[in-house]
C-alpha cells in the first residue's frame, strides 16, 4: 500500500483523531486551511468592503485553473458555480432544440438532480430519453451507445453511478455521439479526486463536477469545463451580470457574453465557497492522482477481502478498473447499523439497493478498516 495517510497529511483535516472518517464518496473530510480560507475571506470583507473584489475575482480563476489540473482541462477553460444542477440549466440553456434535432439522452441510473433539469425542458421542446437499467446498478455500454442517433442534441452521461459506483465506459459513447454531431456532457461528481480524470482524453465537449466529495472543497462549489472551440457557440439564456463581458461596466440588454468561461456565469458568485474549497484541491494536487488511486484501490481491496471473511455481499464491481472509490454492504438492517455506526463516530452512509456504502481516502488507514469491521461485527 501507498503510504499517503502519514500523519503530516492527516493533521492537515479537523476531527481525523476523534472520528473514523469512510464517507468521503458523499462528503469529503474538512481541511484546517479551508476554515483559514474563510477568516481571510472575512478580513477581505471586513477591511476592503466592495474594493474586495480585486482580490476575490482573480482567485476565482486560479480555483478554476486548479480544478483543471486535477481533470486534465487546459488552462482557461473551467469555470465555477455554486453547484451542478445551475450548470446543468446554463447548459440547456445555451442550446436550440428543433423538430429534427432534440433528444436529449441520459441514463436511468444518472443522479436524479439532473434527470429533474432535462426532464424540465420538455416545456421548451427538448425530448427527454432515458436509458433503462436491468439491475439497478449497471448500464451495458452498447444500449447507451444505440440509444443515440441523428436526433440528438445532447448526451448527459454519468462517469460513475452513485448506487453501485460502478465506472461507465465513456471513450465509445462520445464517440458514437460525436460521429453524429450529438454533445456530450459527463458528470465526473462521483469521480474526480479518487479516479484520474482526462476530459481531453476522454472526448467530451464539457464536463461538470463538484468539490464536495473527493475534492474535499465542501458544498457551493460547483465547475464546468467545456472544449474551447465549442464555448462561443454557447449564449445561455440563464444568465447574470458576472457572464457579462464588463460586469462593472453595468451595460443594460441587450446580453454581451464574456469570451472566456465566465460566460457560463450567473449573477453574484459564492466567493466564500469557492476560496473555501481551494484547500481541498490543493491537497488533491500535492498527493497526486496516482498515489491516491493506488491507496485508495489498495484499502477498497482490503474491505473486499474483510466482507468477504464475513460473506457480506458486496454489490460494487470487483474488477478494480470498473469502479470509483467505494464499497457496499450489502447488510440487514443497513440503515439502522449506520446509525449505531454514527454513534461511535464511524461515518459511512447507506443507499437503498447497495447498503452501507465504506468510500476511503489518502487520509485513511487499514486500521480505520479493521475497525468499521469490529464494530460491524458487534452490531449485527
Amino acid at each position: 500500500m501507498i503510504a499517503v495517510s502519514q500523519p503530516r497529511l492527516r493533521e492537515r483535516f479537523a476531527e481525523l483523531d476523534s472520528c473514523t472518517y469512510l464517507i468521503s464518496h458523499s462528503m469529503g473530510a474538512a481541511p484546517l486551511a479551508a476554515r483559514d480560507a474563510l477568516l481571510s475571506f472575512w478580513e477581505d470583507w471586513s477591511h476592503d468592503g466592495p474594493e474586495a473584489w480585486e482580490h476575490w475575482l482573480p482567485a476565482i480563476d486560479e480555483i478554476a485553473d486548479g480544478i483543471g489540473k486535477i481533470i486534465g482541462a487546459p488552462p482557461g477553460s473551467v469555470g465555477l458555480a455554486p453547484n451542478v444542477s445551475s450548470l446543468q440549466e446554463t447548459l440547456a440553456s445555451g442550446l436550440e432544440f428543433t423538430d429534427k434535432r432534440n433528444v436529449v439522452v441520459y441514463e436511468a441510473l444518472q443522479f436524479p438532480s439532473l434527470t429533474y433539469v432535462w426532464d424540465a425542458w420538455r416545456r421548451r421542446g427538448a425530448e427527454p430519453r432515458c436509458v433503462p437499467t436491468d439491475d439497478g446498478r449497471t448500464i451495458p455500454t452498447q444500449r447507451i451507445i444505440e440509444a443515440i442517433d441523428q436526433r440528438t442534441r445532447v448526451v448527459v452521461l454519468s462517469h460513475a453511478y452513485f448506487q453501485s459506483g460502478s465506472i461507465v465506459d465513456v471513450a465509445p459513447i462520445a464517440k458514437r455521439a460525436r460521429d453524429l454531431g450529438a454533445l456530450v456532457v459527463l458528470d465526473i461528481y462521483q469521480t474526480a479526486g479518487v479516479v484520474p480524470v482526462d476530459v481531453q482524453a476522454l472526448g467530451v465537449d464539457v464536463a461538470v463536477g463538484g468539490s464536495h466529495k473527493w475534492l474535499c472543497g465542501g458544498p457551493g462549489c460547483g465547475y464546468i469545463y467545456v472544449r474551447p472551440e465549442l464555448r462561443s457557440n454557447f449564449e445561455p439564456t440563464a444568465t447574470g451580470w458576472m457572464a457579462h463581458a464588463s460586469p462593472f461596466a453595468f451595460e443594460p440588454a441587450p446580453m454581451r457574453y464574456a469570451e472566456g468561461m465566465k460566460r457560463f456565469g450567473n449573477g453574484t458568485p459564492t466567493v466564500q465557497a469557492f476560496l473555501q474549497a481551494r484547500a481541498g484541491h490543493q491537497l488533491i494536487a500535492e498527493v497526486g492522482q496516482p498515489a491516491l488511486r493506488a491507496h485508495n484501490l489498495a484499502l477498497t481491496e482490503l474491505i473486499l477481502a474483510e466482507a468477504d471473511a464475513r460473506r457480506i455481499e458486496t454489490p460494487t464491481p470487483r474488477d478494480p478498473s470498473r469502479r470509483t472509490g467505494w464499497i457496499g454492504l450489502a447488510v440487514e438492517n443497513g440503515e439502522r447499523l449506520v446509525q449505531e455506526l454514527g454513534r461511535r463516530r464511524i461515518f459511512v452512509d447507506y443507499r437503498p439497493g447497495c447498503g452501507i456504502r465504506v468510500g476511503p481516502h489518502f487520509y485513511t488507514s487499514a486500521d480505520e478498516i479493521h475497525a468499521l469491521f469490529r464494530a460491524l461485527d458487534e452490531l449485527r
